[in-house]
């Protein structure tokens, strides 16, 4: 126990022991997933964050981009309200024809424009004279593209565009294009007419802008970043220089978003196989989108970095992890390991053998399992041999009473921890379940389990006014050792009501009590169980979970009488069953059940053996001379009476079989009748096909009877009309003739009673599959 300070001592150590690998895996485990997923977090955060602290920085010097943009066309306006105003280039405007004054107003022009830094030129248009005067002498010297260029803008009042900086091109027709030559900015008043009586028109120098948009970009912490000016229709603005192809695939990608009318942004666009941050925002004048591009690479170096610093740390701390995890697993493993030793050198081999062996806590955990198992079937075992003994002990006190004296009746009690003593005053209570002899050959299993529930019910119930002990002494009953305490036995019928309803109540289950005599010595007790075993058969006259009393044993249903069946009413039921009558056999039975129901049991049993007897002797008489014999298995008929448990029972029996057998007679009569019938008209038909007019309304005519009840009779019989039956005998002697003769299909139909041609053929072809010609030559062929 003294290697837990040296890592490297540790590993054989675990490697011999399996649970202690299971901790230290899972400690290593847990590190390294905690390690693992807050590097990862980390590192994926980190180049969000970055992308995020550049948009907004980005953001900042568009911003400052933005308002220089905003000023500039505010200068512009400026300048131009001013010019437009102004008297001499009114009258430069409104002039009709030249004066001495006009070089000095144009060098005024001239003037105003070298004084300023931004404007290129300026154009004042004349309408009266559709002419321009031109403030900036270079420009003068090269006008004819420029008057070409602004003629075309300034041809209807309508569509030419007014107070907004416009980017020129002078080597394309129209504006917006990619390379901007200047921007010009026109004002001109409202005209009626397609073209323009005048118009100012100052042109702004592109590089201006752009050396403007540049200047911003490159003070942007000394990164290498480009801004630019994007036009709505996604083409970026320049001063004449041709643009790089990636800067062209830029626009097009980043063009759809900002038509969304997102007001600033950020995307991560890939050009060239290389990867730029562009971010973008509104310019707030006119259709522009400032845009602000930087190397993808160098924006997120540093995350690039912090990564693999990331990495090593990751690294770095997990090695260390594994070497703290193995520490730690030594410590928590130390109690675990001085249990196991413990128990190993105090356990059989035998059993150490027997538990699992995967590792230390599973072998503790199936020895220790084990262990409760045996304990466990040790207590069961030791239960269960007090029951057996218990079980063996009373019913050794029931069945063999007279053999013990009221000591040692005593003495077993109390070793056996019974309810019930020696000191008398005892009665014996035989409980039957409904059925119990059925259940017993289907389900033992579930008898079983029912006497048990009744057991536990009737000993809490009736345990609290008298002393009980329960005990099945036969499969098919229990029997209940009841003892009083103070009083009498009057309150145990009650008690055992309350048995009844409960078991009812929880397992659906009936069952009838015999109560026996009370007895005052134990000695007694074989006797009386006898007495209440024999008092469990009237359960036959008074029903199912019947409480049955001594007294009613000898008077049952209001006293004993014959129970000798009168011949009188045996010839009658004899009588019934011949003809078939179930109503008089169903009342014969009712009055001899009302005679044997006044009788004892033994009288009653054997008064319902001989009734059987006779029906079975009544049923072979009657098929003796019959030639449909009654078929129904009356060798069980006595067996199934005897295995009723009450007189209803067996009533129900006896009547269920006379019905069947009333209704077979029945069938047989009308089936034999029947019979006869249908053979008469088979004959009728046999006898009379050749006549056109037979039919089913002749045949009943003929045999005196309603057309719908031979139509109905036969139909049952034979499974087809008499008018199909009529036509089937006609094909068949159809067929016969084809074969046997040379006669016509004419002289055919006339001899077997066919009127209508197409009615026969199409008769004859439905049956054969073929017309009548047809059918005679394949048969003269084959």
């Amino acid at each position: 126990m003294n290697d837990a300070g040296d890592p490297m001592s540790l590993f054989p150590a675990i490697r011999s022991r399996k649970y202690l690998q299971r901790i230290w895996l899972s400690v290593t485990l847990l590190t390294v997933v905690l390690l693992l997923t807050t590097a990862f977090s980390i590192m994926y955060t980190s180049e969000r964050t970055v992308l995020r602290v550049q948009q907004r920085a980005n953001a900042k010097v568009l911003s400052q981009i933005r308002y220089n943009v905003a000023q500039l066309n505010e200068i512009v306006a400026d300048s131009a309200q001013t010019l437009y105003q102004n008297g001499d280039v009114k009258i430069l405007r409104y002039a009709k024809t030249d004066d001495e004054f006009m070089y000095q107003r144009i060098a005024a022009l001239d003037t105003f424009v070298g004084t300023s830094s931004f404007l290129h030129s300026i154009f004042v248009y004349n309408g009266n004279m559709n002419r321009f005067y031109i403030g900036n002498g270079n420009i003068r010297a090269l006008k004819e593209p420029y008057e070409k260029k602004f003629s075309a803008l300034l041809t209807d009042s309508r569509r030419t565009p007014k107070l907004r900086l416009l980017p020129i091109d002078l080597n394309e027709p129209g504006v917006g294009f990619g390379k901007v030559d200047f921007f010009s900015y026109i004002l001109f008043d409202p005209s009626t007419k397609e073209g323009l009586d005048d118009a100012l028109i100052l042109n702004i120098k592109s590089t201006w802008l752009f050396d403007n948009l540049a200047l911003i970009a490159q003070e942007d912490a000394g990164r290498s970043g480009e801004a630019y000016l994007m036009d709505g229709s996604g083409k970026i603005l320049s001063a004449g220089t041709e643009l790089e192809p990636d800067v062209s695939r830029m626009a097009e990608r980043l063009g759809p978003v900002a038509a969304r009318e997102e007001t600033s942004g950020y995307k991560v666009i890939e050009t060239g196989g290389s990867k730029q941050f562009v971010t973008y925002m509104q310019a707030g004048l006119q259709d522009w989108t400032l845009i602000y591009s930087q190397p993808y690479a160098e924006v997120v170096g540093q995350v690039q970095r912090l990564r693999y610093t990331t990495l090593l740390l990751t690294v770095l701390f997990l090695v260390l992890a594994l070497c703290v995890a193995v520490v730690v697993s030594k410590r928590l493993y130390r109690p675990v390991e001085q249990l196991f030793r413990s128990v190993i050198s105090n356990t059989p081999d035998a059993m150490v053998r027997e538990a699992p062996m995967q590792d230390e806590m599973t072998f503790l955990s199936g020895l220790y399992d084990h262990m409760a198992d045996r304990l466990k079937r040790a207590d069961s075992n030791l239960t269960e041999n007090r029951w057996i003994l218990k079980r063996f002990t009373l019913r050794q006190l029931v069945q063999e009473s007279a053999l013990r004296t009221p000591e040692q009746w005593d003495k077993e009690a109390k070793e056996n921890g019974l309810a019930v003593d020696a000191s008398g005053g005892y009665t014996v209570c035989v409980a039957r379940a409904e059925d119990a002899s059925s259940l017993l050959l289907r389900q033992p299993d579930d008898l079983r389990l029912y006497h048990y529930a009744i057991s536990n019910i009737a000993e809490e119930i009736v345990s609290r006014e008298f002393a009980i002990e329960v005990v099945d002494l036969k499969p098919d009953h229990l029997v209940f050792l009841v003892q009083r305490r103070e009083a009498g036995f009057d309150r145990l019928p009650a008690l055992l009501e309350e048995v009844q309803l409960v078991v009812k109540q929880y397992y659906r289950l009936t069952f009838g009590v015999a109560v026996g005599e009370p007895t005052g010595d134990c000695r007694e007790l074989s006797a009386a169980y006898a007495k209440a075993l024999n008092l469990s058969l009237y359960k036959w006259f008074y029903g199912r979970g019947a409480i049955l009393t001594p007294e009613m044993a000898h008077k049952p249903e209001g006293g004993g009488g014959d129970a000798t069946i009168p011949s009188e009413l045996e010839r009658k039921l004899a009588e019934a069953i011949r003809s078939g009558n179930a109503d008089a056999a169903d009342a014969a039975i009712d009055r001899i059940f009302e005679i044997v129901a006044t009788a004892s049991y033994d009288d009653c049993i054997h008064a319902l053996s001989y009734l059987a007897i006779v029906i079975k002797r009544t049923v072979s008489e009657a098929n003796a001379n019959k030639l449909k014999p009654i078929s129904h298995d009356l060798y069980r008929f006595h067996t199934a009476v005897l295995e009723q448990e009450t007189l209803e029972d067996a009533k129900h029996t006896f009547q269920r079989t006379l019905r069947e057998l009333c209704s077979f007679r029945q069938e047989a009569r009308e089936s034999d009748s029947n019979s006869f019938m249908i053979e008469t008209i088979k004959e009728i038909v046999r006898a009379n096909y050749k006549d056109l007019n037979l039919s089913l309304q002749s045949v009943a005519d003929l045999l005196k009877m309603s057309s719908v009840y031979v139509g109905r009779l036969f139909k049952k019989a034979e499974g087809l009309s008499l008018a199909d039956y009529i036509n089937e005998v006609r094909l068949e002697q159809t067929m016969q003739l084809l074969e046997k003769g040379n006669y016509t299909v004419n002289e055919i139909m006339e001899q077997t009673g066919f009127s209508n041609q197409s009615h026969f053929f199409r008769s004859f072809k439905k049956k054969f599959g073929t017309t009548p010609r047809e059918y005679r030559l394949k048969k003269s062929l084959s």
